[in-house]
């Protein structure tokens, strides 16, 4: 069963700080749109089987990264914080950015398998080792990443806070550090969705805040009130009442 997330903006930030770089989302998303229009067009105007079966798939990847794009983009905006509404506090993605980190490398062995089939049956389609070994390092990259997202099934979804400290993220990027290994917390530049937390003896993690659905600025306000004041972290068993706590607190 999905885990249920609730997404909140409380104001324990001013938001002031982007959480994107002004305009970098919507030109990315204008790019691969483009993309996309090319093999779909060429599919269109050739009349070769094979070639348009390949061109099409490729279309489709494309078309399927501008939606994954559009989705990490929206996934977060200035002072929002999303967590799951069941259990210890967890900072996570909503379930469609979860769902598109699986259809991007899925969708992504497309072009290969097309490119085999059309070898295999012989289907008319250009020539040109482009055309020809392309779909196949696509297929491969994707592979690559399937298995990553597999893999990183083992950690814990998002960002778990608990009363033993935090736990969890995916991706590229894991965290496990009690309470006394945690010193700062803050997040990483001007610009970028990116959260740097110091532990102890180790080297710093650097989260990308668009696997944990939420504002890094909110998020470092959160870690570093339950981080000073360990008699709150009890609340953390419940993550709506952990939230609400800081809220009061935090609040203006």
């Amino acid at each position: 069963m999905p885990m249920r997330t609730v997404a909140r903006s409380p104001r324990i930030v001013d938001g002031s700080r982007r959480v994107h770089p002004s305009g970098v989302p919507t030109a990315a998303l204008v790019l691969l749109g483009l993309l996309a229009l090319l093999p779909l067009l060429l599919a269109v105007v050739d009349d070769r089987s094979g070639f348009r079966l390949v061109m099409l798939s490729l279309a489709l990847y494309a078309g399927m990264l501008v939606v994954a794009l559009s989705l990490w983009a929206r996934s977060l905006r200035e002072r929002l914080v999303r967590i799951a509404t069941t259990g210890p506090l967890r900072f996570t993605p909503p379930v469609r950015v979860r769902a598109a980190l699986w259809l991007v490398p899925t969708i992504g062995m497309l072009p290969a398998v097309a490119n085999l089939l059309v070898h295999t049956l012989g289907l008319p389609t250009m020539g040109g080792r482009l055309l020809e070994w392309g779909p196949y390092a696509l297929g491969l990259v994707s592979l690559v990443g399937l298995v990553r997202e597999l893999v990183a099934l083992r950690t814990p979804l998002g960002l778990l806070v608990d009363g033993r400290g935090l736990h969890g993220v995916r991706g590229s990027a894991s965290i496990e550090a009690s309470w006394d290994e945690i010193d700062t917390v803050d997040v990483v530049g001007p610009h970028g969705p990116k959260l740097a937390i110091s532990i102890v003896g180790q080297t710093p993690a650097i989260i990308d805040a668009h696997r944990l659905g939420s504002d890094p600025a909110s998020v470092v306000r959160v870690l570093a009130f339950f981080r000073d004041h360990p008699d709150q972290r009890p609340s953390l068993a419940d993550g709506m009442t952990a939230m609400q706590i800081v809220t009061g607190e935090l609040q203006p």
